[in-house]
This record gives C-alpha cells, structure tokens and sequence, in this order.
C-alpha cells in the first residue's frame, strides 16, 4: 500500500495519473485530503472545508508556519495508517499487506511524509517527490529513501542551495539507501497531474511532455517500491539512471 500527501493546496485526486499507474501494478495507493490545509475538502455529511492556510510576509514566520501544516499533514498519515490497517473491518482489511507500506508526497506532502516516516516505522518505505524536507537536527529515517528533484529547481539560488542540503540531511538521516533523481526538463508542477491540466508551460509543468512526465515519474516510483516492498532483485540505481540523472545517497 502507498499513502499519498498532495502539495500545497492540493487535493487528493492531484496524482491520479501517478496512482492509477501503481495500482495497475497490483498496489493499494490511498491519497488524502488535508481539512483546512487542501483547496477544499468534502466531507462525509456533504459539508465543505475550504483551505485556510494564509502566509504572514516573514520569511522566518512562514517557515516556522510551514513546519507545523506538515507536522499535521504527517499526524493525518499516521492517523489514516491506522485507521486502514488496524481496523478489521476497515476498507482495506485483507487487501493490503501491513509489512509492505509505503508513504510518499509532492511538494509539502513530501515533507509530510518523510516526518510520518520518521514518526512511525510501519511506514516501511518514504518517497518524497521534489518537496523541501523538513526534519529536525535529530530526526533518523529507518526507511530507504529516493527523492525526485525537478531539474528546474526551486526559482532561485537560495532557494536551490537550501533544498540541496536539506535533501542531504533527509538522505543522511535515512538507514539507506538513498537516490536523488533529478529528471532533464521537468519543473516542480510536472511530478503532479498539472502536465495534464494546464497549458504547456514549461517553467510551471516542464517540457518533455505530458504522458512522458507521468511515465518517468511512475517508472521511478515503480523500480523503487517493487525492490524495495516486494523482494525485487532489480538494480535500482541502474533503473533509475534511464530516467535521469541519479546519485545514490550512502
């Protein structure tokens, strides 16, 4: 099973290219919505919860801010894991292994999942896809780790020097291992359904298309958790390396 944290404002169908490419793989892929956090979520009784995350101007303010909504995105996670897998009469129960989990993210869901990973060791495997980690000095990763990293950056030096070496730290904190792809010509948007939605805007989305873009990102993902949740001998640095640029991480 994978569970998924959406980006900023994003909603759980963001991904559905990505999830219903895992699921054609025989994985179990539960993507969540954030109340208060996503665009708007629907909840059961038909009531809406629009988004109310505003940011204050300070720079110092907002990054403390940003913490906290992924510290919440990650009690959700933790929460929906236990809700799916505990549960005996839960949705999931006897259709998805719980020795075989995995959580993964865009964007801030990345950051998210990579603190529920560090929170709870059930979650046996972490992707983040190109979100800005945001692990304390001490936090330590029982899980293997791959990120993938825009090839467009984050828009501005700082900002790529500060994501280079929190992803380093992320990497440093896992038991490994690790591997940094970074795909030519994709942009932050482009690890998302937006190649889909939106005009062909390279500097939002990328530029080596659509259903290419989607198929790097799943094919990624796929060489990733099959070797590393279902026993798969496959070489996954050499698989990666046909989609991008890849340094394993120790």
């Amino acid at each position: 099973m994978v569970l998924f944290s959406p980006g900023l404002g994003g909603v759980r169908t963001q991904n559905t290219v990505w999830a219903e490419g895992l699921a054609s793989h025989g994985y179990v892929v539960v993507a969540l919505d954030h109340p208060c956090d996503s665009a708007v979520v629907v909840l059961d009784d038909g009531t809406e919860v629009h988004g109310a995350l505003t940011a204050t101007g300070d720079p110092a303010q907002d990054d403390r801010l940003a913490r906290g909504w992924a510290d919440i995105r990650a009690a959700d996670l933790d929460l929906a894991l236990v809700r799916l897998l505990e549960a005996d009469d839960g949705p999931l129960a006897g259709l998805a292994d719980p020795e075989r989990v995995a959580v993964a993210g865009h964007s801030p869901g990345g950051a998210a999942a990579l603190l529920a990973a560090a929170d709870d060791p059930r979650h046996h495997a972490v992707v983040n896809l190109d979100g800005l980690p945001r692990l304390s000095a001490d936090a330590s990763l029982p899980q293997p780790l791959p990120a993938l990293v825009a090839a467009a950056g984050t828009g501005g030096a700082q900002g790529d020097t500060r994501y280079a070496r929190e992803l380093d730290a992320a990497f440093a904190a896992s038991a490994g291992p690790g591997y940094a792809l970074t795909v030519p010509g994709t942009a932050h948007l482009g690890f998302s359904d937006s190649p889909f939605l939106l005009p062909p805007l390279p500097s939002l989305v990328g530029s080596p298309g659509r259903e290419e873009t989607a198929r790097i990102t799943e094919a990624a993902c796929l060489a990733f958790l099959d070797a590393t949740l279902n026993g798969g001998g496959a070489d996954i640095a050499a698989a990666l390396s046909d989609l991008g640029e890849v340094t394993t991480k120790p």
